[in-house]
């Protein structure tokens, strides 16, 4: 990730003294980024790397929570919750804890959501670390076969960079072209 980053604000400091355009600094930080994978891959796999998966089922990793068949209903029955200027000091004070009351509903509703958001975040990230250690798992699998086999080694490694690279370069093509 920090490689990445890295190479995206190098190639754009670097285009911005060069005027290139967002497609041309997209293209060259992704053939970077390609580059390095490529070069990866073939390291590990002339060294022999390879991947256990101990892992396992990332279902079983996630915690479900179960959902209540029925939501209660909020009501106010007959409570009027209109305030006019002629009510008096009376009316003054419920609108304040009425404002109160609805301060407090949106501090709930604003931690749930918080709540909700890093819940789906830490589901994303678990099922994209799971992705692409599956990718990477599957690209060294071959890591025992091409042991000292540099020719073996680049064989595999250019094309698993072209299988997994090659959607990133398709949008961007289709992007800048389709616009």
């Amino acid at each position: 990730m920090l490689i990445s980053t890295a190479t995206v604000l190098a190639v754009w400091f670097l285009g911005l003294r060069q005027d290139w355009s967002l497609f041309k600094d997209s293209l060259i930080s992704l053939t970077i980024l390609s580059a390095a994978f490529s070069s990866f891959l073939t390291v590990s796999l002339f060294q022999g790397v390879w991947m256990h998966d101990n892992f396992g089922k990332l279902i079983d990793h996630i915690k479900r929570v179960p959902f209540p068949d029925d939501f209660p209903e909020l009501s106010t029955g007959d409570l009027d919750l209109s305030f006019d200027a002629d009510e008096g000091c009376g009316a003054l004070i419920l609108g304040i804890l009425a404002w109160l009351v609805v301060a407090v509903l949106a501090v709930a509703l604003l931690w749930v959501f918080a709540a909700v958001a890093w819940a789906v975040f830490l589901v994303l990230a678990a099922v994209l670390y799971w992705v692409f250690f599956r990718a990477l798992r599957f690209a060294l699998r071959h890591g025992r076969e091409c042991r000292g086999k540099l020719g073996l080694s680049v064989r595999y490694a250019l094309t698993y960079t072209v299988v997994y690279t090659s959607w990133l370069y398709a949008i961007l093509l289709a992007a800048h072209y389709l616009k």
